[in-house]
């Protein structure tokens, strides 16, 4: 979970983007893409203490980056660099999400997601039925 809500942090970060551009801006995105780099080789294998490191790693460029946001100091090109990176953030959140479930339900995601479908048949018929009752 911790690791979902630093990732969404990120995320909602590079989103929340304004206008001009900064050359601190373009060396904190790419302190951020390899962090992101790292994670990609790695995120079947990161320990609790990797991904601490790599909180650690990224807390300058966050700050940077923030902070240019915060004062309009970023730029459309910048602007695009940060969504690039956000989604590919997401990605790899989902990604480790998925692998997290797994690992702790021994299921696999394609099961998980067959079990999910169903469980969504389930309610959308108990809705139904509780409308049915109302409606009497």
């Amino acid at each position: 979970m911790k690791k979902m809500k630093f990732i969404t942090m990120l995320i909602i970060a590079m989103i929340c983007v304004s206008c001009s551009g900064s050359s601190s801006v373009n060396k904190a995105i790419t302190q951020v893409e390899k962090a992101l780099e790292k994670v990609e080789k790695n995120k079947g294998n990161m320990s609790e203490s990797d991904w601490k490191n790599i909180e650690k790693e990224m807390e300058g460029p966050l700050q940077v980056i923030a902070h240019a946001l915060e004062s309009n100091e970023v730029g459309m090109m910048e602007r695009i660099k940060l969504m690039a990176v956000a989604a590919k953030w997401a990605t790899v959140a989902m990604e480790a999400g998925f692998a997290e479930i797994e690992k702790q339900t021994g299921v696999h995601r394609e099961e998980l997601g067959n079990e999910l479908e169903k469980a969504v048949r389930e309610i959308e018929k108990a809705a139904q039925e509780l409308e049915r009752t109302l409606n009497r």
